[in-house]
């Protein structure tokens, strides 16, 4: 008989539906380190085994249950980028990879498979608007336009307002499925 659902319960041994969602949020912490890597020059490829480690901490270890991990490897892959000055293409997997990561990074531990699916479900419309940003911006980028300083302070509003809705908060602990 199984027990009810109690939060996160580090005793237990992890659920299918907890592995495999820290299985995808390493697999994207990942990515989002990897794909600039091949670009970086000089002292600035440190920042590759830092941020991969940040992304292994985030998910297993002592310090997996501090959240400012998480950012701070979201932190290091946004770094990296600015390093490589990437093209369009890239810039926008990069922000996808950062986005699907830190919401992933977010999720309670120990769930069982229905509350996960559930949890995720949740989070859905954070996705889905992150594509839609992610394609406006591509768009947006796209387009020759002549630079102005309305135009830079305009895009570093939207970069600051991205990060605060994007850093990890504290989620509620979802409820069990009646």
């Amino acid at each position: 008989m199984s027990t009810p659902y109690r939060g996160t319960d580090d005793a237990r041994p992890p659920r299918l539906a907890d592995a495999i969602t820290r299985a995808v949020t390493g697999c994207l912490g990942a990515g989002m380190m990897l794909l600039p890597a091949p670009q970086l020059t000089g002292r600035s490829v440190a920042l590759v085994p830092i941020g991969v480690l940040l992304v292994a901490v985030s998910l297993a270890g002592p310090l997996a249950h501090w959240r400012m991990v998480g950012t701070l490897a979201a932190a290091t892959a946004v770094i990296e980028s600015a390093f490589t000055r990437p093209d369009l293409a890239t810039l926008a997997w990069e922000g996808l990879l950062i986005l699907g990561y830190l919401l992933l990074v977010d999720a309670p531990r120990a769930m069982p498979g229905p509350v996960t699916a559930r949890w995720l479900w949740r989070q859905l419309p954070l996705a889905v608007w992150g594509v839609f940003t992610a394609a406006i911006v591509l768009v947006v980028l796209a387009v020759p336009v002549p630079v102005s300083a309305w135009l830079l302070v305009g895009g570093a509003g939207a970069a600051v307002a991205a990060v605060v809705i994007a850093l990890p908060r504290r989620p509620g602990q979802p409820r069990e499925p009646r």
